[in-house]
């Protein structure tokens, strides 16, 4: 009980300190670059000011005030303060309890598609139409890379809604944080014994903090 009470609060004093306008000319899940080290699979690492975009969850660092990007799949693991990251699906996932043997974790992403909606026009489709206006985007980061430019004018951009999603993550595999996401990965076998550990452990899917009774499921 004790260890769930302090799992909430460091989860919540997280998401407070990180709190901040999200804008498409600051996409960025901190409000600066933060020294941090980056573990590359060859064992090479890497100590700069680093920052995660939240267009695809990716690594940026900065070289002599310019803004960088990180070569995503050579990235294992990278520490920013006291978060964690680890590499997964092509995407930066912060670990919220647990360890590379088995994490729960978070994922952010900057909801770009909200400003690009839209029916689509003169026989092109919303999809097209969507993938012309994003293109045209001013992106921090992206399109602007120099940091003392783009730091200037992060509030000058359009606010972005973020969407959070979380996951299991096992050595073998990524499982959505649903009841639903995990069974459509398991064996009919395992499906069930997954339902029986529902049964004596209580799961609310809606509040991460109740979700690393999981990893005990996985570890058995």
């Amino acid at each position: 009980m004790k260890k769930s009470a302090l799992y909430l609060l460091v989860l919540c004093l997280s998401s407070a300190l990180q709190a901040q306008d999200i804008t498409t000319m600051w996409p960025y899940k901190y409000s600066d670059f933060r020294d941090g080290t980056v573990y590359f699979a060859n064992k090479r690492t890497l100590s700069a000011p680093v920052n995660v975009h939240l267009l695809k969850s990716s690594l940026h660092y900065l070289d002599n005030g310019q803004i960088r990007e990180v070569t995503t799949s050579d990235i294992v693991l990278v520490r920013i303060d006291e978060d964690q990251y680890y590499m997964r699906n092509n995407q930066l996932m912060r670990v919220l309890s647990g360890d590379s043997t088995g994490f729960v974790a978070e994922l952010v992403l900057a909801d770009f598609d909200a400003l690009t909606e839209s029916g689509g026009a003169y026989g092109s489709s919303s999809n097209v139409q969507a993938t012309r206006k994003l293109s045209s985007l001013e992106i921090g980061g992206i399109n602007i890379t120099n940091h003392m430019e783009l730091k200037s004018n992060k509030d000058s951009g359009s606010l972005l809604p973020l969407d959070t999603k979380y996951f299991i993550v096992t050595p073998d595999a990524v499982y959505p944080a649903t009841k639903r996401g995990i069974s459509s990965q398991l064996s009919d076998d395992k499906k069930d014994a997954f339902n029986r550990f529902l049964k004596k452990n209580k799961v609310n899917w809606r509040r991460p903090e109740t979700l690393q009774v999981l990893l005990d499921f996985f570890n058995e």
